[in-house]
């Protein structure tokens, strides 16, 4: 699909401005993330990026970086332009093994950081749904994968990052009715469950599609209202004048989706 407005303008700056102070530096240029599926909401969605460079970056070259990220922040503070940098060669290796990389995360750039979207989900996403800004398109050759490691990894997350999240929305009930809490939490163990489930990566919306079919029915008001903030679809919200209600049921769903994920066998081939 052609590139949302909000996207072409920041990967132009940013590779504008890159070409002018360090021709030939970024090789590549792909996007991953719901954009991958075919979606973009403004003022929920970011641009998850990942840039291929074609060689080590030295001092001057970070320098460059840090100055063609730097015009992106000022003239296009939002969406957030998040991701890393690498070697070609480092997209056919496990994330696990790539060193400190220089990244931006809310837009601060840093020369050598590690960074949270340095995982099997990125590289996957890659593979099979990445979006090609420049160079050439990735292949399944180009890109390591490994659909054990996947999984296990998703289920990894379950247990101990939503685990911890699930506990937090217990003992913080006023903002586990926030509109950010309930689409964050919501869709993203959704998002993992699926995956566990049905071997396959999808969206944050197409995680809570597949929500309100998947688990029992009296968890679709939350599933909707989770997909009615990150759609802006105008849909009424389920949860008007009951704010504290919202906050109880995506408490309950969160820490009864991570309990069911647990609960599936990484090991098992779908």
């Amino acid at each position: 699909m052609p590139l949302p407005p909000q996207v072409s303008r920041s990967t132009t700056t940013f590779l504008a401005a890159i070409d002018s102070s360090s021709p030939g530096l970024v090789a590549g240029l792909y996007l991953h993330g719901s954009l991958g599926f075919g979606e973009f909401y403004p003022g929920h969605s970011d641009i998850d990026y990942v840039a291929v460079l074609a060689r080590a970056p030295d001092a001057d070259a970070l320098a460059a970086l840090a100055a063609a990220h730097q015009a992106v922040r000022e003239r296009h503070p939002k969406p957030d332009f998040d991701g890393f940098h690498l070697l070609r060669q480092d997209l056919a290796r496990p994330p696990e093994v790539c060193p400190d990389l220089p990244c931006t995360q809310d837009g601060v750039f840093r020369a050598a950081a590690p960074f949270y979207d340095v995982n099997p989900v990125t590289w996957h996403e890659l593979a099979r749904h990445g979006v090609t800004v420049r160079g050439p398109a990735l292949t399944k050759t180009d890109v390591w994968t490994n659909d054990a490691a996947l999984r296990a990894y998703s289920h990894d997350n379950l247990a101990t990052y939503w685990s911890g999240v699930a506990q937090s929305l217990a003992d913080r009930p006023d903002e586990a009715s926030t509109d950010e809490a309930t689409a964050w939490c919501v869709l993203g163990v959704s998002r993992l469950h699926h995956l566990l489930a049905t071997g396959n990566l999808t969206s944050k919306s197409g995680a809570g599609r597949y929500a309100l079919d998947a688990f029992e029915p009296r968890w679709r008001p939350i599933v909707t209202e989770a997909l009615r903030i990150r759609e802006a679809s105008g849909v009424p919200s389920f949860y008007d004048g009951a704010p504290g209600r919202r906050g109880r049921d995506t408490t309950e769903f969160t820490a009864m989706a991570v309990e069911a994920g647990v609960a599936l066998d990484p090991s098992l081939a779908i």
